[in-house]
Protein backbone atom coordinates (compact mmCIF):
# COMPACT_ATOMS: atom_id res chain seq x y z
CA UNK A 1 0.00 0.00 0.00
CA UNK A 2 2.65 2.21 0.97
CA UNK A 3 4.59 1.81 -2.15
CA UNK A 4 1.45 2.98 -4.44
CA UNK A 5 1.51 5.98 -4.90
CA UNK A 6 5.40 5.66 -5.94
CA UNK A 7 4.44 3.39 -8.65
CA UNK A 8 1.60 5.54 -9.98
CA UNK A 9 4.05 8.58 -9.79
CA UNK A 10 6.40 6.38 -11.98
CA UNK A 11 3.76 5.21 -14.72
CA UNK A 12 2.18 8.07 -15.52
CA UNK A 13 5.52 10.04 -16.10
CA UNK A 14 6.92 7.21 -18.06
CA UNK A 15 3.67 6.99 -20.15
CA UNK A 16 3.75 10.24 -21.11
CA UNK A 17 7.26 10.01 -22.50
CA UNK A 18 6.88 6.56 -24.31
CA UNK A 19 4.24 7.27 -27.02
CA UNK A 20 4.46 5.33 -30.27
CA UNK A 21 4.05 6.77 -33.43
CA UNK A 22 0.79 6.82 -34.79
CA UNK A 23 -0.21 5.20 -38.24
CA UNK A 24 -2.29 7.85 -38.96
CA UNK A 25 -5.87 6.79 -41.34
CA UNK A 26 -5.72 8.90 -44.50
CA UNK A 27 -9.39 7.94 -44.37
CA UNK A 28 -10.35 10.44 -42.15
CA UNK A 29 -9.18 13.33 -43.91
CA UNK A 30 -11.23 11.94 -47.35
CA UNK A 31 -13.53 15.16 -48.98
CA UNK A 32 -11.30 17.78 -47.28
CA UNK A 33 -12.32 20.76 -49.33
CA UNK A 34 -8.48 21.92 -51.20
CA UNK A 35 -9.74 25.57 -52.68
CA UNK A 36 -7.42 27.30 -50.41
CA UNK A 37 -9.16 30.61 -48.91
CA UNK A 38 -7.07 34.03 -48.17
CA UNK A 39 -7.59 33.47 -44.43
CA UNK A 40 -6.22 29.96 -45.24
CA UNK A 41 -3.14 31.22 -46.69
CA UNK A 42 -1.56 32.75 -43.55
CA UNK A 43 -1.17 29.35 -42.86
CA UNK A 44 1.04 28.34 -45.67
CA UNK A 45 5.05 28.31 -44.87
CA UNK A 46 8.27 26.71 -45.45
CA UNK A 47 8.49 27.53 -49.02
CA UNK A 48 11.73 28.32 -50.69
CA UNK A 49 10.30 31.86 -51.95
CA UNK A 50 7.06 32.21 -50.69
CA UNK A 51 6.03 33.00 -46.97
CA UNK A 52 3.59 34.42 -45.57
CA UNK A 53 3.61 35.94 -41.94
CA UNK A 54 2.40 38.63 -39.61
CA UNK A 55 4.59 41.11 -38.41
CA UNK A 56 4.28 43.38 -35.50
CA UNK A 57 3.77 46.62 -36.10
CA UNK A 58 3.05 50.26 -34.53
CA UNK A 59 0.36 52.46 -36.09
CA UNK A 60 2.05 56.24 -36.60
CA UNK A 61 -0.70 57.63 -38.83
CA UNK A 62 -4.48 56.66 -38.74
CA UNK A 63 -6.94 58.68 -40.78
CA UNK A 64 -10.48 58.89 -40.25
CA UNK A 65 -13.19 56.11 -41.38
CA UNK A 66 -14.00 56.84 -44.97
CA UNK A 67 -15.95 55.28 -47.33
CA UNK A 68 -14.86 53.12 -49.43
CA UNK A 69 -16.08 51.24 -53.26
CA UNK A 70 -13.09 48.47 -54.32
CA UNK A 71 -15.37 47.45 -57.54
CA UNK A 72 -17.46 44.87 -55.64
CA UNK A 73 -18.85 46.38 -51.90
CA UNK A 74 -19.32 49.80 -50.35
CA UNK A 75 -17.71 49.34 -46.98
CA UNK A 76 -16.23 51.75 -43.99
CA UNK A 77 -13.00 51.83 -43.25
CA UNK A 78 -9.27 53.72 -42.35
CA UNK A 79 -6.84 54.90 -44.39
CA UNK A 80 -3.32 53.10 -41.94
CA UNK A 81 0.09 54.21 -41.84
CA UNK A 82 2.21 51.33 -39.69
CA UNK A 83 6.03 51.04 -38.63
CA UNK A 84 6.95 47.46 -38.08
CA UNK A 85 8.68 46.40 -35.21
CA UNK A 86 9.46 43.34 -35.91
CA UNK A 87 13.09 42.61 -35.95
CA UNK A 88 14.07 41.05 -39.24
CA UNK A 89 11.92 44.07 -40.53
CA UNK A 90 12.80 46.89 -38.42
CA UNK A 91 11.73 50.40 -38.87
CA UNK A 92 9.94 49.59 -42.78
CA UNK A 93 6.82 51.40 -43.05
CA UNK A 94 3.32 50.81 -44.91
CA UNK A 95 0.35 52.28 -45.67
CA UNK A 96 -2.79 49.74 -45.99
CA UNK A 97 -6.30 50.30 -45.67
CA UNK A 98 -7.63 48.74 -42.51
CA UNK A 99 -11.74 47.51 -42.70
CA UNK A 100 -14.15 48.69 -39.87
CA UNK A 101 -18.05 46.97 -41.43
CA UNK A 102 -17.89 43.94 -43.55
CA UNK A 103 -18.30 44.46 -47.23
CA UNK A 104 -21.17 42.30 -47.52
CA UNK A 105 -23.02 43.16 -44.66
CA UNK A 106 -22.71 46.49 -43.62
CA UNK A 107 -24.71 46.30 -40.34
CA UNK A 108 -21.74 43.85 -39.41
CA UNK A 109 -18.66 45.67 -37.50
CA UNK A 110 -15.71 44.03 -37.84
CA UNK A 111 -13.14 46.76 -35.54
CA UNK A 112 -12.87 49.36 -33.57
CA UNK A 113 -11.28 52.46 -35.29
CA UNK A 114 -7.49 52.36 -34.68
CA UNK A 115 -5.20 55.22 -33.17
CA UNK A 116 -2.03 56.62 -33.48
CA UNK A 117 0.32 54.24 -30.86
CA UNK A 118 -2.11 51.30 -31.41
CA UNK A 119 0.20 47.88 -31.89
CA UNK A 120 -1.12 45.40 -34.61
CA UNK A 121 -0.04 42.43 -36.04
CA UNK A 122 -0.33 43.30 -39.99
CA UNK A 123 -0.11 40.33 -42.65
CA UNK A 124 2.53 40.19 -45.02
CA UNK A 125 3.81 37.98 -47.68
CA UNK A 126 7.61 37.70 -48.06
CA UNK A 127 8.39 36.48 -51.67
CA UNK A 128 12.57 36.76 -52.73
CA UNK A 129 13.64 38.16 -49.34
CA UNK A 130 10.74 41.41 -50.29
CA UNK A 131 7.91 41.96 -47.84
CA UNK A 132 4.69 42.96 -49.00
CA UNK A 133 2.09 44.17 -46.23
CA UNK A 134 -1.46 43.78 -47.35
CA UNK A 135 -3.63 43.86 -44.53
CA UNK A 136 -3.75 44.74 -40.99
CA UNK A 137 -5.09 41.37 -39.02
CA UNK A 138 -5.96 42.44 -35.45
CA UNK A 139 -5.40 44.62 -32.86
CA UNK A 140 -2.77 43.60 -30.29
CA UNK A 141 -4.99 42.37 -27.05
CA UNK A 142 -1.43 41.00 -25.54
CA UNK A 143 -1.44 43.48 -22.48
CA UNK A 144 -5.16 43.04 -21.83
CA UNK A 145 -4.90 39.55 -21.27
CA UNK A 146 -1.49 39.87 -19.02
CA UNK A 147 -3.87 42.22 -17.29
CA UNK A 148 -6.51 39.92 -16.85
CA UNK A 149 -4.68 37.28 -15.79
CA UNK A 150 -2.99 39.61 -13.66
CA UNK A 151 -6.21 39.98 -11.83
CA UNK A 152 -6.99 36.89 -11.44
CA UNK A 153 -3.84 35.40 -10.02
CA UNK A 154 -4.12 38.10 -7.42
CA UNK A 155 -7.43 37.30 -6.00
CA UNK A 156 -7.08 33.41 -6.20
CA UNK A 157 -3.45 34.33 -4.04
CA UNK A 158 -5.13 37.18 -1.97
CA UNK A 159 -8.01 35.13 -1.14
CA UNK A 160 -6.53 31.60 -1.18
CA UNK A 161 -2.85 32.41 -0.06
CA UNK A 162 -0.93 29.83 0.42
CA UNK A 163 -3.67 27.48 -1.40
CA UNK A 164 -4.29 29.90 -3.57
CA UNK A 165 -0.46 30.46 -4.51
CA UNK A 166 -0.39 26.45 -4.40
CA UNK A 167 -3.48 26.20 -7.00
CA UNK A 168 -1.84 28.94 -9.07
CA UNK A 169 1.51 27.35 -9.17
CA UNK A 170 -0.42 24.00 -10.56
CA UNK A 171 -2.32 26.09 -13.40
CA UNK A 172 0.91 27.42 -14.42
CA UNK A 173 2.51 23.83 -15.07
CA UNK A 174 -0.56 22.63 -16.29
CA UNK A 175 -0.47 25.17 -19.26
CA UNK A 176 3.21 24.12 -19.38
CA UNK A 177 2.32 20.80 -19.95
CA UNK A 178 -0.69 21.40 -22.76
CA UNK A 179 1.79 23.88 -24.72
CA UNK A 180 5.23 22.37 -24.23
CA UNK A 181 4.32 18.58 -24.79
CA UNK A 182 0.85 17.79 -25.39
CA UNK A 183 0.72 20.29 -28.99
CA UNK A 184 3.82 19.22 -30.25
CA UNK A 185 3.57 15.53 -29.37
CA UNK A 186 -0.01 15.94 -31.76
CA UNK A 187 1.93 17.76 -34.22
CA UNK A 188 5.12 15.53 -34.08
CA UNK A 189 3.11 12.21 -35.08
CA UNK A 190 2.46 11.10 -31.79
CA UNK A 191 -0.30 8.64 -30.77
CA UNK A 192 -2.77 11.75 -29.75
CA UNK A 193 -4.62 9.17 -27.30
CA UNK A 194 -2.03 7.94 -25.12
CA UNK A 195 -0.18 11.06 -25.05
CA UNK A 196 -3.48 12.81 -24.01
CA UNK A 197 -3.68 10.23 -21.12
CA UNK A 198 -0.20 10.78 -20.13
CA UNK A 199 -0.49 14.95 -20.09
CA UNK A 200 -3.79 13.96 -18.18
CA UNK A 201 -2.50 12.09 -15.75
CA UNK A 202 0.93 13.95 -14.84
CA UNK A 203 -1.05 17.08 -14.46
CA UNK A 204 -3.66 15.42 -12.16
CA UNK A 205 -0.67 13.81 -10.35
CA UNK A 206 1.27 17.18 -10.13
CA UNK A 207 -1.92 18.99 -9.15
CA UNK A 208 -2.99 17.11 -6.06
CA UNK A 209 0.55 16.52 -4.35
CA UNK A 210 1.18 20.26 -4.93
CA UNK A 211 -2.54 20.99 -3.73
CA UNK A 212 -2.79 18.25 -0.99
CA UNK A 213 0.74 16.31 -0.55
CA UNK A 214 1.59 12.70 -0.18
CA UNK A 215 -1.43 11.25 1.18
CA UNK A 216 -3.95 8.29 1.03
CA UNK A 217 -6.43 11.16 -0.02
CA UNK A 218 -4.22 12.48 -2.56
CA UNK A 219 -4.33 9.15 -3.92
CA UNK A 220 -7.84 8.29 -3.98
CA UNK A 221 -8.76 11.89 -5.58
CA UNK A 222 -5.82 10.91 -8.61
CA UNK A 223 -7.43 7.34 -9.17
CA UNK A 224 -10.53 8.48 -9.24
CA UNK A 225 -10.07 11.18 -11.41
CA UNK A 226 -7.57 9.24 -13.93
CA UNK A 227 -10.75 6.73 -14.08
CA UNK A 228 -13.21 9.33 -15.06
CA UNK A 229 -11.39 10.99 -17.61
CA UNK A 230 -10.39 7.28 -19.37
CA UNK A 231 -14.32 6.69 -19.06
CA UNK A 232 -15.10 9.80 -20.82
CA UNK A 233 -12.23 9.09 -23.52
CA UNK A 234 -14.22 4.95 -24.20
CA UNK A 235 -17.18 6.88 -24.49
CA UNK A 236 -15.84 9.47 -26.56
CA UNK A 237 -13.92 6.79 -29.08
CA UNK A 238 -17.69 4.22 -28.83
CA UNK A 239 -19.69 6.51 -30.10
CA UNK A 240 -17.98 9.10 -32.07
CA UNK A 241 -17.61 5.53 -34.43
CA UNK A 242 -20.70 4.99 -34.40
CA UNK A 243 -22.39 8.55 -35.25
CA UNK A 244 -19.38 8.51 -38.27
CA UNK A 245 -17.95 11.66 -37.00
CA UNK A 246 -14.44 12.83 -38.67
CA UNK A 247 -13.83 15.49 -36.36
CA UNK A 248 -13.37 17.78 -39.35
CA UNK A 249 -14.69 21.24 -38.81
CA UNK A 250 -13.56 24.96 -40.43
CA UNK A 251 -10.29 25.02 -38.18
CA UNK A 252 -9.13 20.95 -39.20
CA UNK A 253 -9.63 21.99 -42.85
CA UNK A 254 -7.13 25.02 -42.09
CA UNK A 255 -4.62 22.78 -40.66
CA UNK A 256 -4.85 20.17 -43.53
CA UNK A 257 -3.97 23.11 -45.76
CA UNK A 258 -1.39 23.78 -43.41
CA UNK A 259 0.18 20.18 -43.74
CA UNK A 260 -0.37 20.35 -48.26
CA UNK A 261 2.64 18.09 -48.78
CA UNK A 262 4.21 17.79 -45.35
CA UNK A 263 3.69 14.37 -45.02
CA UNK A 264 1.11 12.25 -43.01
CA UNK A 265 -2.12 14.20 -41.62
CA UNK A 266 -3.30 14.42 -38.45
CA UNK A 267 -6.34 12.27 -37.46
CA UNK A 268 -8.99 15.01 -36.72
CA UNK A 269 -11.36 12.26 -34.94
CA UNK A 270 -8.28 11.79 -32.46
CA UNK A 271 -8.04 15.41 -31.99
CA UNK A 272 -11.38 15.35 -30.99
CA UNK A 273 -11.50 12.86 -28.52
CA UNK A 274 -8.18 14.23 -26.97
CA UNK A 275 -10.57 17.49 -26.61
CA UNK A 276 -12.96 15.60 -25.09
CA UNK A 277 -10.83 14.72 -22.38
CA UNK A 278 -9.13 18.01 -21.38
CA UNK A 279 -12.35 19.54 -21.05
CA UNK A 280 -13.70 17.14 -18.84
CA UNK A 281 -10.23 17.13 -16.47
CA UNK A 282 -10.60 20.15 -14.50
CA UNK A 283 -14.83 19.04 -13.39
CA UNK A 284 -13.35 15.54 -13.24
CA UNK A 285 -10.31 16.65 -10.74
CA UNK A 286 -13.09 19.10 -8.86
CA UNK A 287 -15.41 16.17 -8.12
CA UNK A 288 -12.15 13.65 -7.58
CA UNK A 289 -10.88 15.97 -4.33
CA UNK A 290 -14.01 17.33 -3.05
CA UNK A 291 -15.15 13.75 -2.34
CA UNK A 292 -11.68 12.50 -1.10
CA UNK A 293 -11.05 15.57 0.65
CA UNK A 294 -14.92 15.01 2.00
CA UNK A 295 -14.30 11.58 3.37
CA UNK A 296 -10.83 12.41 4.97
CA UNK A 297 -12.81 15.23 6.68
CA UNK A 298 -15.22 12.46 8.06
CA UNK A 299 -12.55 10.17 8.94
CA UNK A 300 -11.10 12.47 10.82
CA UNK A 301 -14.15 13.50 13.10
CA UNK A 302 -14.55 9.76 13.60
CA UNK A 303 -11.78 7.45 14.01
CA UNK A 304 -14.92 4.33 13.82
CA UNK A 305 -16.36 5.08 10.83
CA UNK A 306 -16.21 1.68 8.62
CA UNK A 307 -15.54 0.90 5.05
CA UNK A 308 -19.12 0.89 3.81
CA UNK A 309 -20.12 3.72 5.62
CA UNK A 310 -17.08 5.76 3.74
CA UNK A 311 -18.23 4.41 0.20
CA UNK A 312 -22.14 5.21 1.05
CA UNK A 313 -21.01 8.83 2.37
CA UNK A 314 -18.88 9.49 -0.62
CA UNK A 315 -21.40 8.38 -3.16
CA UNK A 316 -23.93 10.81 -0.99
CA UNK A 317 -21.27 13.87 -1.75
CA UNK A 318 -21.49 12.88 -5.21
CA UNK A 319 -24.64 13.02 -5.98
CA UNK A 320 -24.87 16.49 -4.76
CA UNK A 321 -21.96 17.63 -6.58
CA UNK A 322 -22.80 15.78 -9.91
CA UNK A 323 -25.93 18.17 -10.59
CA UNK A 324 -24.41 21.23 -10.66
CA UNK A 325 -20.54 20.05 -12.20
CA UNK A 326 -22.67 18.27 -15.12
CA UNK A 327 -24.67 21.66 -15.99
CA UNK A 328 -21.03 23.67 -15.64
CA UNK A 329 -19.94 21.60 -18.52
CA UNK A 330 -23.45 21.31 -20.49
CA UNK A 331 -23.49 24.87 -20.39
CA UNK A 332 -19.70 25.17 -21.61
CA UNK A 333 -20.23 23.38 -24.20
CA UNK A 334 -23.02 25.02 -25.41
CA UNK A 335 -21.85 28.47 -24.79
CA UNK A 336 -18.85 27.25 -27.35
CA UNK A 337 -21.50 26.54 -29.74
CA UNK A 338 -23.69 28.77 -29.79
CA UNK A 339 -22.94 31.42 -32.53
CA UNK A 340 -23.85 27.97 -34.95
CA UNK A 341 -27.16 27.48 -32.46
CA UNK A 342 -28.44 31.01 -33.79
CA UNK A 343 -27.36 30.23 -37.01
CA UNK A 344 -28.98 26.77 -37.93
CA UNK A 345 -32.32 28.63 -35.68
CA UNK A 346 -31.87 32.04 -38.30
CA UNK A 347 -31.91 29.27 -41.23
CA UNK A 348 -35.14 27.91 -39.75
CA UNK A 349 -33.80 24.35 -39.72
CA UNK A 350 -35.77 21.52 -37.63
CA UNK A 351 -33.62 20.05 -34.57
CA UNK A 352 -33.49 17.34 -36.05
CA UNK A 353 -31.07 19.02 -38.77
CA UNK A 354 -29.17 21.04 -36.23
CA UNK A 355 -28.25 17.73 -33.87
CA UNK A 356 -26.95 15.69 -37.24
CA UNK A 357 -25.21 18.77 -38.14
CA UNK A 358 -21.46 17.86 -37.27
CA UNK A 359 -19.83 20.80 -35.81
CA UNK A 360 -23.22 20.45 -33.17
CA UNK A 361 -23.01 16.74 -32.53
CA UNK A 362 -19.54 16.84 -32.23
CA UNK A 363 -19.94 19.58 -29.28
CA UNK A 364 -23.05 17.14 -28.08
CA UNK A 365 -20.57 14.19 -27.83
CA UNK A 366 -17.91 16.56 -25.87
CA UNK A 367 -20.46 17.45 -23.52
CA UNK A 368 -21.84 14.61 -22.60
CA UNK A 369 -18.97 12.33 -22.73
CA UNK A 370 -17.16 14.91 -20.36
CA UNK A 371 -20.32 14.36 -18.13
CA UNK A 372 -20.21 10.50 -18.21
CA UNK A 373 -16.49 10.94 -16.90
CA UNK A 374 -17.88 13.31 -14.29
CA UNK A 375 -20.61 10.60 -13.23
CA UNK A 376 -17.63 8.17 -13.20
CA UNK A 377 -15.25 9.44 -10.79
CA UNK A 378 -18.18 9.42 -8.39
CA UNK A 379 -18.25 6.02 -7.74
CA UNK A 380 -14.93 5.15 -8.33
CA UNK A 381 -13.34 7.85 -5.52
CA UNK A 382 -16.45 6.54 -2.91
CA UNK A 383 -15.32 3.28 -3.48
CA UNK A 384 -11.78 3.82 -3.41
CA UNK A 385 -12.11 6.29 -0.63
CA UNK A 386 -13.74 3.86 1.37
CA UNK A 387 -11.56 1.10 1.46
CA UNK A 388 -8.41 2.91 1.64
CA UNK A 389 -9.47 5.87 4.47
CA UNK A 390 -12.56 3.59 5.97
CA UNK A 391 -11.72 1.61 9.51
CA UNK A 392 -10.60 -2.05 9.71
CA UNK A 393 -13.03 -3.53 12.35
CA UNK A 394 -11.68 -6.53 14.72
CA UNK A 395 -13.12 -8.57 17.27
CA UNK A 396 -12.00 -9.33 20.70
CA UNK A 397 -12.43 -12.71 22.19
CA UNK A 398 -15.96 -11.69 23.69
CA UNK A 399 -17.03 -11.12 19.68
CA UNK A 400 -17.75 -7.23 20.35
CA UNK A 401 -16.36 -5.30 17.26
CA UNK A 402 -13.93 -2.41 17.99
CA UNK A 403 -11.72 -0.45 16.11
CA UNK A 404 -8.18 -1.34 14.89
CA UNK A 405 -5.75 1.40 16.48
CA UNK A 406 -3.68 1.20 13.52
CA UNK A 407 -3.45 4.77 11.78
CA UNK A 408 -5.38 4.45 8.63
CA UNK A 409 -3.83 7.96 7.92
CA UNK A 410 -0.37 7.78 8.42
CA UNK A 411 1.85 9.32 6.15
CA UNK A 412 2.93 7.68 2.41
CA UNK A 413 6.80 6.01 2.24
CA UNK A 414 8.10 6.07 -1.08
CA UNK A 415 11.32 4.61 -1.59
CA UNK A 416 14.44 7.15 -2.85
CA UNK A 417 17.26 6.55 -4.99
CA UNK A 418 20.36 7.51 -2.65
CA UNK A 419 23.70 6.91 -4.01
CA UNK A 420 23.64 3.00 -4.49
CA UNK A 421 21.06 2.02 -2.58
CA UNK A 422 17.76 2.61 -1.68
CA UNK A 423 16.14 3.96 1.72
CA UNK A 424 12.39 4.66 2.80
CA UNK A 425 12.24 8.33 3.06
CA UNK A 426 9.05 10.16 4.74
CA UNK A 427 7.14 12.73 3.11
Amino acid sequence: MKKILFLLMVFTISISTAFAEENLDSGDIENIETTISDEENNLILNNDDFESLNVYSEVIEAGKPEEIDDGYYKTIGQKIKIKVLDKRFLGKEYSVFYYLEDGINSRLPLYDELKVGDKVYAYGILENGILQVDAISYYDKTPWVLLIFLIFASLIVLIGRKNGLKALISLVLTILMIFWFLIPGILSGKNIILLTIGVCSVVILVTFIIVSGFSKKTLVAIIGTIGGIVAAAIIGALFSHLMRLTGINEHARMISVAYAGEGEMISFKNVMLSAIMISAMGACMDVGMSIASALNELKSKKKDITKRELIKSGMNIGRDVMGTMTNTLILAYVGSAMLCILLYNINGFDLSFVLNAEDITDEVLKSLSGSIGLVATIPITAILGGILLGSGMVSNKDGIKQQDNKDENENIEIPVKYFKGWFWKKV
